[in-house]
């Protein structure tokens, strides 16, 4: 007599999958959106339990494979490092919080880097979606540098206020393109924020 047994992988979503859950959302299915992004981040953050919880235990065997792992996943590191750090105490714990720190600098170092690249573009990005009924003000015309120059911005003041930032943006996109170049130049030359 055959057993056969049939299981199927708690996770690992496939593109196809993603791809046919999204097709199947309706318009405005915040529900369906959140559902999926749900079962995605289920899926990015399963298999990761076991390297923070064998990390954790500090006479586990493969604890030392378990940091070269997490070491190799850079910024997906962050947050099994975290959870491992609140399990763990002394020096173990201080190490834990070090790597995860390390690995949140390192990411953030690679999000600058990309968006000085965006700094010298130019071109005119695609306006925001007008989702329903007639618009009085059109939006202004925001570039690829401005857009990176905004965030840029945020990354470097990250304690000012919301309605700050908010007010800053606005300020920004109403300035005329001339100005904008000018600030522009100036923090790439000094790496200040006027």
């Amino acid at each position: 007599m055959r057993i056969s047994v049939r299981f199927r992988r708690p996770f690992l979503i496939t593109d196809e999958e993603i791809r046919t859950r999204l097709t199947a959302i309706r318009e405005m299915d915040f529900h369906a959106a959140e559902t999926l992004a749900g079962d995605v981040m289920k899926d990015a953050r399963v298999p990761l339990h076991q390297l923070y919880r064998t990390i954790a235990l500090s006479g586990h065997p493969d604890r030392s494979k378990a940091q070269i792992v997490l070491e190799a996943l850079d910024e997906l590191s962050i947050m099994p490092w975290l959870a491992a750090a609140g399990k763990l105490s002394g020096t173990h714990r201080i190490q834990a919080l070090f790597e995860a720190h390390r690995a949140s600098k390192r990411l953030e170092e690679r999000v600058v880097e990309t968006l000085r690249s965006m700094l010298p573009g130019h071109a005119p990005l695609p306006p925001p979606p007008i989702l329903q009924g007639p618009v009085e003000v059109e939006p202004p015309v925001t570039r690829e540098c401005d857009e990176a120059y905004l965030l840029l911005r945020r990354l470097h003041r990250p304690d000012e206020a919301t309605a700050d930032a908010r007010e800053h943006d606005s300020f920004w996109r109403h300035t005329r393109e001339e100005e904008r170049d000018r600030l522009i130049r100036l923090y790439v030359d000094t790496g200040e924020f006027q």
